[in-house]
């Protein structure tokens, strides 16, 4: 399993760790949507779930979802929106437009991310 932060604040891309200790066999971290689309150059394996701010300096969270949804190997990778951005903000409604998983309001819990990160590595049947 893997798994992607793109969060522009140190101290939030070291509680994603910590917040998710086990779970992932990799957990790659990027400082911006330009930092991400370059590790995502990279790679040729795509990542399980993206754990994406939307106010970041250089490349934004709506910039980073255009770029990605075009990519070929990672286009289709669940993302959860981890913001405190208003949810009837401009940014907000040109991100869930794009296509998100799931939002994560900030400030967020530990419990809060996994349970909503685990929902989409397994969704409930029913």
């Amino acid at each position: 399993m893997r798994l992607l932060v793109v969060e522009d604040s140190p101290l939030l891309r070291k509680m994603f760790g910590l917040a998710f200790p086990n779970q992932f066999n990799e957990l790659r971290q990027a400082e911006d949507g330009r930092h991400a689309m370059e590790l995502l150059a990279g790679t040729s394996a795509p990542f399980d779930v993206v754990l994406l701010d939307l106010r970041m300096p250089d490349m934004n969270g709506v910039e980073f979802i255009r770029a990605l949804r075009r990519h070929p190997v990672h286009g289709a990778t669940p993302i959860v929106l981890t913001t405190a951005e208003a949810p009837d903000s401009e940014l907000m409604r040109d991100a869930t437009a794009l296509g998100v998983a799931a939002v994560v309001r900030k400030p967020w819990t530990p419990q809060r991310l996994r349970a909503t990160v685990q929902h989409l590595l397994d969704p409930p049947i029913g």
